[in-house]
């Protein structure tokens, strides 16, 4: 067997020494924090390979509200009588459930004790003129299944005329039926309706005229629902109402009538609310900056819950319209611009609704 054989001194040193140097580069590379080890280019990056760039938000949103109207408010039917302490009216034909009903119930003389409506019905008013005529006016809501007439009775009268009548109204708001509410009184041959103030458009106004001893016409400019005379002789009084379209919102007409008899009178008007319109939000924003995103998420949300997420592109967008949506409610809309995984910071508006 050779015995092993020696390198020569000085070569030995000069592998030692080259390996002594990739130990040591070896030793460099597992240095490296795992972190760097790890970093790469961003694939998600269309436009750079290594990149400090953040998705710029859009700017400058905004909220504002539009209303789809609702249908008008539509005559349904009328009905009247005359009878003596107690006032019987039919209800109209034709009334269905959700209809408001308006009633007048006329009396001669004062106030006496009191008036008695039958149940579901709520008193407006009711206002005497001289202690010659008294005039009261009734609202309610038609339910499911309507009594086939209603009876007001005086209380503590006796041989006392009385005159009136109901009519019913489609497409009234049933949750606050009566936008506004007036009267009038006087003691002349001309009986003149109260103005009243709107704050929505597409009212109708109910215009109602009690007067002593005679029975005046519907106003120029509305159209006749009843007309009624009670009584004979002296003690004897009329009951008149008529309707109109009032485009508003704003102070109404004032509407009058005479056949120039002089007496007391007492006159209403009542301006009938319109079902709300249905709102609608329309969001519009500046773009991001960020061309290379894709869209944005928009998000609506209400008292801090996400309602509803959509996402809209392309990134050129600038407005988004949301609905319908409720009445009186609170949304808040967030919207943030997004490319695959990643979303800039989120931006918000509010909007509570109101038509």
């Amino acid at each position: 067997m050779n015995p092993p054989r020696r390198l020569p001194a000085g070569l030995s040193r000069i592998r030692l020494t080259r390996l002594a140097g990739v130990f040591v580069v070896l030793l460099a590379m597992t240095a490296v924090p795992a972190a760097d080890a790890a970093f790469s280019d961003s694939a998600s990056l269309p436009t750079t390979t290594i990149s400090t760039n953040t998705l710029a938000p859009p700017t400058n949103i905004a909220v504002s509200q539009s209303c789809t109207p609702p249908p008008p408010v539509v005559f349904r039917g009328a009905s009247s009588n005359r009878a003596q302490d107690q006032l019987t009216i039919a209800t109209p034909v034709g009334t269905q459930a959700g209809d408001v009903l308006v009633a007048q119930v006329a009396n001669r003389s004062g106030l006496f004790s009191g008036l008695t409506a039958p149940s579901g019905w709520t008193l407006l008013g009711r206002t005497n003129s001289g202690g010659q005529v008294t005039e009261a006016v009734f609202y309610k809501v038609a339910g499911s299944v309507e009594p086939a007439s209603h009876t007001f009775g005086l209380v503590g009268s006796s041989g006392v005329q009385m005159a009136g009548g109901i009519a019913a109204y489609d497409g009234v708001w049933t949750v606050d039926p009566v936008e506004a509410f007036g009267v009038r009184t006087g003691a002349s041959a001309t009986a003149s309706t109260p103005s009243v103030t709107t704050t929505v458009a597409n009212t109708v106004l109910l215009h109602t005229i009690t007067k002593r001893q005679e029975d005046l016409p519907a106003p120029a400019g509305t159209t006749p629902r009843w007309q009624v005379y009670s009584g004979t002789g002296t003690a004897t009084e009329g009951a008149t109402a008529s309707d109109e379209s009032f485009a508003g919102p704003g102070a109404t007409p004032t509407r009058s009538s005479s056949t120039g008899f002089n007496s007391e009178w007492v006159t209403h008007t009542i301006a009938l609310r319109p079902v709300p319109g249905t709102p609608y939000a329309n969001g519009t924003w500046t773009a991001t900056p960020s061309a290379w995103a894709t869209g944005y998420r928009v998000e609506r949300l209400v008292g801090g819950v996400v309602q509803l997420t959509g996402y809209l592109t392309p990134v050129s967008a600038t407005s988004a319209t949301d609905g319908p949506l409720s009445n009186g409610v609170t949304y808040t809309y967030r919207i943030v611009g997004y490319y695959q995984s990643w979303t800039s910071t989120p931006q918000t508006a509010t909007l509570t609704t109101n038509c």
